[in-house]
């Protein structure tokens, strides 16, 4: 059992590496995205690129204590190790999902400004509903 955790634990942490390189892709592209004025913009911890690299801080903290629980040889540790894995992939996962929402949101708003509206054909009179 012991050398099947320590075969994923490689694989996770494969899957660790890749998701953090996206994450912190994604929250720097949200963070340069064009959002209008930017003199009024502020930035601080809750800027896109500060909170991106708060959280894979915060994910690799939950990946090492995972490691160190599932290298302990007690049941207990194992369990506590592995549920800890778990989770910080579902949080790693759930930032990931969430960092594409808001990008497509910023695209399809910006492009939705930019569209121009074009009215094709003549204007219809205005029309009234009888009733009978």
């Amino acid at each position: 059992m012991n050398e099947i955790l320590l075969l994923l634990l490689p694989v996770v942490g494969v899957f660790a590496v890749g998701c953090s390189v996206a994450l912190l892709a994604l929250g720097k592209m949200i963070d340069r995205f064009p959002a209008g004025d930017e003199s009024i913009r502020e930035r601080s911890l809750a800027s896109p690129i500060e909170s991106t690299k708060i959280a894979v801080i915060l994910f690799w903290a939950l990946f090492m204590i995972g490691i160190w629980a599932v290298l302990q040889e007690t049941r207990f540790g194992v369990i506590l190790g592995i549920t800890t894995l778990f989770a910080a992939c579902l949080f790693m996962f759930t930032a990931l999902v969430f960092s594409f929402a808001v990008l497509n949101t910023l695209r399809r708003k910006k492009s939705r400004i930019e569209t121009p509206v074009v009215q094709v054909g003549t204007p219809v009179e205005d029309f009234t509903i009888s009733q009978q």
